[in-house]
């Protein structure tokens, strides 16, 4: 029994330090980065429960020790128990400390916007706000009632069919669940605090899911007019890994696409 909690604590440490060193190595993730972020997710919750599997077997073989246990064994399948439930405690602590500040920033973000919408178009449950900007902003804020924030500079740089793509972008942010993502990166990252992977980590997720959204995009909305809008906002805005991920979308093949291959949703509300 011992040795089976120290397997499952060894291995769950073993998969949080390992999982950001395969997604930080090598190129192979820009090309897959749906696949890449799913075999992340995958070993995070694996870790999770190989963390669980050695707190139960801890408390379980604390809790029936019998005389054939050495005393030894016994005051050590304790101190793993006690130990497991630290770890765990420490893991929720950690999970609620930093998702907090990221929601309120969330909100902060909507208020600022609030009072400067031009228009909210609602269809379903995600909603569309427009905004007076100068500067060209497009996010999507996942939640109950998601939303997709485009600012009047975006407006008036694309084309209808820019413009859409744009919004299928965001609105695969919302789709495929990266709030999550980036949050979740965001814990690992603390845990592994000093660590090279971990400074490499949390840059690596976010161009992740950005790329699994331009993915989604470009096939629902066609590479071509996804590739233009990121250039020309890239171009408005200095940013240069914008003017990167264009150079990607056009470099790759993209089958056909049909404006059936729409969601409904886009389609009402671009």
């Amino acid at each position: 029994m011992l040795w089976w909690i120290l397997l499952c604590f060894t291995a769950a440490a073993a998969t949080a330090l390992l999982s950001p060193c395969v997604l930080t190595l090598g190129r192979w993730q820009l090309l897959r980065p749906r696949i890449a972020l799913t075999a992340w997710f995958g070993a995070f919750f694996l870790g999770l429960l190989f963390i669980l599997a050695g707190l139960v077997g801890s408390v379980l073989g604390a809790i029936g020790a019998s005389e054939a246990v050495s005393t030894r064994e016994s005051v050590l399948l304790t101190v793993a128990g006690w130990l497991g439930l630290g770890i765990f405690g420490a893991i929720i602590a950690l999970v609620s400390v930093s998702v907090e500040p990221l929601v309120e920033l969330n909100k902060l973000r909507t208020v600022a916007l609030v009072p400067i919408a031009s228009s909210r178009k609602r269809h379903g449950r995600l909603t569309l706000v427009r905004f007076h900007s100068t500067e060209p902003i497009a996010f999507a804020l996942p939640g109950r009632r998601p939303e997709i924030f485009l600012s009047s500079a975006v407006e008036q740089l694309l084309t209808p069919a820019q413009i859409q793509a744009v919004i299928a972008h965001e609105y695969a942010h919302l789709r495929q669940h990266h709030g999550w993502a980036l949050r979740i990166a965001h814990i690992n990252t603390m845990c592994l605090a000093g660590r090279w992977p971990g400074r490499a980590f949390q840059p690596a997720i976010t161009l992740l899911v950005e790329l699994a959204a331009d993915d989604a995009a470009a096939r629902q909305a066609g590479a071509a007019h996804l590739a233009n809008a990121l250039t020309i906002l890239g171009e408005a805005s200095g940013d240069q890994g914008m003017r990167l991920r264009a150079s990607r979308l056009t470099e790759r093949r993209w089958p056909r696409v049909s404006q059936r291959r729409l969601p409904e949703v886009i389609q009402h509300i671009a």
